[in-house]
């Protein structure tokens, strides 16, 4: 039976962990993918770890040549092909985390993924994070195999020549900081020109005050006028009126007062 990979470009190692393993014949769950086993001597895969169980407990190999396919959702294993795998997992090493030395003694940075054919498990390139400011990973470079002169416990030693030359394989932490501190800019450059416009705006609010009271105040000043002089008016048209009274109750009085007295003198 032909191996069919969906996946026929390199993947990530990284990429397959945790993926679901199916059984081709059956269907069946199998579990997930817990470790790719790596014969880093020949750069290749030569096996996977699966977990299944409470907690992930139980462990089951499977050898590359028993893969079946790899989608991008899972991964079908044939178990009824027989392959030996050496469970023995203290015999291999996946050197992620292993740091990166040049042969001139430099540290350039630390392993953390490589890029595999799915079909052959070859590794065609390995990843390492380069350090940047301030220990802060500053990116991912291709490494190709070809470059690893030696390999021991917690390091590996490269080719200076090739490590200078590495190719960046993605967009690193410094590099997001710049493109989050371009848009932090441009925010700040935004609040600036809306505060700006706010500013401008407050600026013309006094004045607008001020044409508004000086308004208010003339019309006040105009009807305090208008009201006094309607109280003028009326106070002499009272005081008319009652000067009037006032003329026409003492000629009253003084013609009741010469009638009275001329009776007093008829009398006598």
């Amino acid at each position: 039976m032909s191996l069919l990979f969906l996946q026929a470009k390199p993947i990530k190692q990284s990429q397959l962990l945790n993926r679901l393993v199916l059984e081709r014949q059956t269907t069946e769950e199998i579990g997930h993918v817990d470790q790719l086993l790596l014969d880093y001597q020949a750069h290749r895969v030569v096996a996977l770890r699966c977990k299944s169980g409470l907690l992930g407990t139980k462990k089951r190999y499977f050898a590359w040549g028993q893969i079946e396919s790899i989608g991008t959702d899972s991964i079908l294993v044939n178990t009824s092909k027989h392959h030996k795998t050496q469970e023995n997992t203290e015999s291999w090493d996946s050197l992620i985390g292993h740091e990166v030395w040049t042969d001139a003694g430099n540290k350039i940075g630390k392993l953390v993924d490589y890029l595999l054919k799915p079909k052959s498990g070859t590794v065609v390139n390995y990843l390492f994070s380069d350090v940047g400011w301030h220990g802060v990973i500053d990116g991912m470079y291709l490494l190709p195999p070809v470059a690893i002169s030696s390999i021991g416990s917690k390091r590996v030693i490269v080719l200076d020549a090739v490590a200078q030359n590495s190719k960046q394989y993605g967009e690193g932490l410094n590099q997001k900081i710049g493109q989050a501190t371009d848009l932090i800019k441009e925010d700040y450059q935004k609040t600036v020109q809306e505060f700006q416009a706010v500013k401008q705006k407050a600026q013309h609010i006094p004045e607008q005050l001020k044409d508004k009271a000086q308004s208010v105040t003339e019309q006040l000043k105009d009807k305090a006028k208008a009201t006094t002089a309607q109280f003028k008016d009326k106070a002499q048209s009272v005081t008319e009126q009652l000067k009037d009274r006032a003329n026409a109750t003492t000629a009253h009085l003084k013609d009741k007062a010469q009638s009275v007295t001329k009776q007093l003198k008829d009398k006598k």
